[in-house]
């Protein structure tokens, strides 16, 4: 039974990286497309394959940036740092909630209780990036009408997108399951 599941996350895997790679969800089109796709992480697919409805999209693209909003941005990202215990893992299996987790976990946490409080998800964009010492990481961005906010692990603090250090690889879209690779100063 392991050995089936490590044959199939290494399939999911090959299939992220490659260059023909789709998406989760996303249509294929005959005419060429604006905006380029690559395919979501390979823990987010099982993620979302296995948790569907964690995985659904709608509503409004941004927010307004009120001071309500950024009082709820806060006691979020607070609440979900200091709930989960950082710990590194070797799979990369994404997971909402629980008491231990990697970057990813306390991303998709902060995203779903976002969702339930009534932002919508359509504003929330999960994101992978750079450090920079280099390393790989996951945050959760939130598209406002004053720009887009970072809520991440490793800082207490959120901050807009471009004054966060990280170098952003990739990007999901107002749909989560369709994500696109991240250029400096290109709208998401």
């Amino acid at each position: 039974m392991f050995r089936k599941f490590a044959i199939a996350v290494a399939a999911l895997a090959a299939m992220a990286t490659s260059a023909e790679a789709i998406n989760l969800g996303a249509a294929r089109s005959a005419k060429p497309q604006t905006s380029r796709t690559v395919a979501a992480p390979a823990g987010y697919q099982i993620f979302c394959i296995r948790n569907q409805s964690e995985c659904r999209g709608g509503g409004a693209s941004k927010v307004a940036y009120t001071s309500g909003t950024a009082a709820l941005l806060r006691r979020v990202n607070d609440a979900v740092n200091n709930s989960i215990r950082y710990r590194s893992e070797r799979a990369e299996r994404w997971n909402v909630g629980g008491n231990a987790g990697d970057c990813e976990d306390f991303a998709l946490t902060k995203r779903s209780r976002l969702i339930r409080a009534g932002i919508p998800a359509g504003a929330l964009r999960l994101a992978t990036a750079r450090t920079s010492r280099g390393e790989l990481h996951a945050v959760l961005i939130v598209k406002t009408d004053k720009g887009d906010y970072v809520l991440d692990n490793i800082r207490k603090s959120i901050v807009l997108r471009g004054q966060s250090g990280y170098r952003y690889l990739k990007v999901a879209t107002s749909n989560p399951k369709v994500w696109q690779p991240a250029r400096a100063g290109r709208e998401i």
